[in-house]
């Protein structure tokens, strides 16, 4: 859905004034002032539209929200059948304020998005223009997955952005905190952890070896999804995070994949994740504590070397075969 400038004058405060009210509770003024428009572009037609009121953070009382998909992000908006008008230019009004209402109310679960334990798409949003540039596009092309209109008047739009892919939130999130720095190796394992565990591993020929992948056991964590995601040891080593992938890959897939639930659980049992059919799974001692948003995990100084030895013999972590349960 595009906001298309046909000149029809509305300035940023009239937007912020009339488009407002109508979202929400049908204002007779907006009404008046419009009432001979007969199309969707002639009703809101203003540039000031695209530019200034989609980045607006007030958003109705009755605003549902949903972001727990994988790959999308989803929000719901509201617009009413205004009174003393014909049904048909009447639902337009109010189709055209339920897609405004959802596209503020996506701009609102973007904004509380966690992109790493210390910011949030927030932070970005009011420190980079190019940020808040390439969220207003990502929320103007916002698509409409369903839309209806119910026996009281009220009318209902849900709409849609993707959540990783070219041109989506990660997207903006991964670059902004990335740039154009090239990925760096995961850290070397501790030589004398390795020189003990090969021993062990000439003995025991079942010992270690072929894992596929990594699966992070951080279930009843209370972990929180980020697009930025990191794991550390209890030495405060660094494991494996963003600095690590390569940038292409994290836009389209993510730095880890998330099993939340049964039917992901079941996925990882059955070795169709990303960790693979043979995993190494590691329960994590705790989350990273004095920090905002709680998405970085904490693994044993052992279990660290033991995921870090074991990937120099897989190089599963150069394919980023990692997995958060949670």
């Amino acid at each position: 859905m595009k906001f298309i400038d046909n000149g029809l004058g509305m300035t940023a405060e009239e937007v912020e004034e009339y488009i407002t009210q109508i979202a929400f509770s049908g204002a007779t003024q907006f009404l008046e002032k419009y009432k001979d428009k007969t199309t969707e572009d002639d009703v809101i037609g203003d540039a000031a539209v695209q530019n200034n009121f989609i980045l607006k953070s007030a958003y109705a009382a009755e605003m549902q929200s949903v972001a727990g998909s994988s790959d999308r992000m989803t929000a719901i908006g509201y617009g009413y059948l205004p009174a003393g008008m014909p049904v048909g230019r009447a639902k337009l009004m109010a189709r055209r304020a339920a897609i405004v209402d959802a596209q503020r109310n996506l701009v609102e679960i973007i904004k509380g998005t966690a992109v790493d334990a210390e910011t949030s798409m927030e932070n970005y949003l009011v420190t980079s223009d190019i940020v808040k540039t390439k969220v207003n596009g990502i929320v103007t092309g916002a698509r409409i997955v369903a839309e209806k209109l119910d026996a009281e008047g009220s009318y209902e739009v849900t709409m849609e952005v993707p959540m990783y892919g070219v041109g989506s939130v990660s997207d903006v999130a991964i670059n902004a905190v990335v740039g154009d720095s090239a990925p760096v190796p995961v850290p070397a394992p501790n030589p004398a952890f390795v020189q003990i565990y090969n021993q062990i591993s000439v003995n025991d020929n079942s010992f270690g070896s072929g894992y596929t992948g990594v699966v992070i056991d951080a279930q009843n964590s209370g972990i929180l999804r980020t697009f930025c995601p990191a794991v550390y040891d209890t030495k405060g080593r660094a494991v494996y995070g963003v600095n690590n992938v390569d940038k292409n890959f994290a836009v389209n897939n993510g730095i880890v994949e998330y099993a939340e639930g049964s039917g992901q659980w079941s996925r990882v049992t059955a070795g169709t994740s990303r960790a693979g059919e043979n995993p190494l799974v590691i329960k994590i001692v705790g989350l990273r504590e004095r920090v905002v948003n709680k998405c970085d995990v904490i693994i044993s100084e052992a279990d660290a070397d033991k995921l870090l030895t074991e990937n120099q013999r897989s190089h599963f972590l150069d394919r980023y075969a990692v997995v958060f349960e949670k």
